[in-house]
């Protein structure tokens, strides 16, 4: 298994996969620096919270967007290369290359997460927020992002599945414009679909927001070992 995932990392080290990691974060930020350069006698005295606030408009639909574009970009590779029935040949357990896969998107996002959260705590000590509450900041970005585990399985299965990568990207696309409405729908049946699972994590919302990470988390590892009896089965 290990020595199938450093395969993998290796191959994407002559992508653009590396610097998306690094690019997105920025942009993300970015856009926040813009909105209090723009408005800082307003948002300053509102401290993180303000900041967690805005950060809680566009970290679901962005998370969803870049689990999308990463689990296309990681499949895509072999697709293009049309590498699957040379992998599948070798000695080893079909279910590998697709855990391997999933790791490498799971660890990729951690890695872009890891970097935003990195990106808010300096913007908001050099805006002046105040004392920083690492732990809400910690909160806001990973909860939602464990709370995604359920979409990354999909969004990977898709694109493993689907050699034209423009289905599964479309496919994120929906879920990540539609994840604000089913989250805050009044329906209790919307807020089953996964994609509601990433901004209901956020602790900002009222209730318990802790089921939802586990419930990500939970629903992930259900689809994890179906796409991977699925995969395992099918003639690529």
């Amino acid at each position: 298994m290990m020595q199938v995932f450093m395969s993998d990392m290796r191959k994407i080290q002559g992508t653009w996969i590396p610097w998306l990691l690094v690019i997105a974060p920025f942009a993300f930020c970015s856009v926040q620096v813009v909105n209090y350069l723009t408005r800082l006698e307003i948002l300053q005295p509102l401290g993180w919270m303000g900041l967690m606030a805005w950060t809680n408009y566009f970290w679901p639909v962005t998370l969803i967007l870049g689990v999308s574009i990463l689990a296309s970009m990681l499949s895509g590779m072999e697709h293009d290369a049309k590498a699957w029935k040379a992998i599948l040949a070798l000695p080893l357990n079909k279910w590998t290359p697709y855990f391997s896969k999933f790791l490498l998107l799971f660890v990729s996002l951690a890695i872009f997460v890891s970097f935003t959260y990195m990106g808010l705590i300096i913007m908001g000590n050099l805006f002046g927020l105040g004392p920083t509450p690492w732990s809400l900041v910690a909160v806001q970005m990973f909860y939602p992002f464990f709370a995604s585990i359920a979409v990354m399985v999909l969004q990977l299965w898709l694109s493993l599945t689907i050699r034209n990568q423009a289905i599964p990207l479309t496919f994120g696309i929906l879920g990540a414009t539609l994840s604000l409405f089913l989250a805050y729908s009044p329906s209790l049946v919307l807020k089953l679909f996964p994609w509601a699972y990433v901004p209901l994590a956020s602790p900002l919302n009222e209730g318990n927001y802790t089921q939802w990470p586990l419930a990500g988390a939970i629903l992930g590892s259900i689809f994890l070992i179906m796409g991977g009896l699925h995969f395992s089965k099918r003639e690529l």
